[in-house]
């Protein structure tokens, strides 16, 4: 597939043509796979009590293999319960595999109060299925493993103009959200850090701006303007290829 930087950024074109549409399924059908994927992922890891830069993490690997592989082949949530166990590794916040096993048991059957029983079926196959995946993830991935994330530059920017509580969890909360589309694979972090704080700015309608200059929040960005405005069409319109 061709890229905008690398090989982990792909175009309009690149998502019109994924393994999964190959395979025959229509682009509504994998986009609702991939928001049910990350939503899985975001659900579990919360219940884990993992940091976000780790949900985050675990939401671009389950992204990513999907540009690889089918869903038709595997199954979104086996792949997100894997996707969360490897990141929770690779950003030192590791949780017992038995853990991260109960908890997908849990978020699969939509039952929170369920009773995980160490020697049930369900048990074996979700542990099973996770140390099987795993390795095929890291394969798929090419073990490139450490990601430059948002989180970084929408702080830098909520810092830099003073941003209330309020407004600091509203940017934080469109910035989680978006693992659960491949937006997360169209755009550098940068980009996606201020998408965020539009999206936050237009629900608030309030705009932000730098205490020392008295910029706007877009002109002291580090991402170019354009390419905001560009991803966030991209998301109004659902993402389609």
């Amino acid at each position: 597939m061709s890229s905008k930087s690398n090989q982990w950024l792909f175009s309009q074109n690149d998502m019109a043509k994924t393994p999964t549409i190959l395979d025959g399924m229509p682009w509504e059908n994998e986009r609702i796979l991939r928001a049910k994927g990350g939503n899985f992922i975001i659900n579990a890891g919360m219940t884990l009590k993992l940091p976000p830069t780790t949900i985050y993490t675990a939401g671009i690997y389950f992204q990513r293999f999907y540009m690889r592989h089918s869903f038709r082949t595997y199954h979104h949530y086996d792949l997100a319960g894997t996707c969360l166990f490897l990141a929770s590794k690779e950003e030192e916040t590791g949780r017992r595999l038995r853990d991260v096993v109960t908890i997908s048991v849990r978020k699969a059957r939509k039952d929170d109060a369920y009773k995980v029983d160490e020697n049930s079926d369900d048990f074996r196959r979700w542990k099973e299925t996770i140390l099987y995946h795993e390795e095929l993830v890291l394969e798929t991935l090419c073990f490139d493993l450490n990601l430059e994330l948002p989180y970084s530059f929408l702080f830098e920017i909520l810092a830099r103009c003073a941003a209330t509580p309020k407004q600091a969890l509203s940017a934080i909360a469109f910035t989680n959200d978006f693992i659960k589309t491949p937006l997360c694979l169209m755009y550098p972090p940068q980009v996606l850090a201020g998408v965020s704080v539009f999206l936050s700015s237009q629900v608030m309608q309030e705009t932000l701006f730098e205490v020392k200059s008295g910029k706007a929040w877009w002109e002291i960005s580090t991402a170019d303007t354009e390419l905001i405005q560009d991803a966030v069409e991209t998301l109004y319109v659902s993402v389609m290829p």
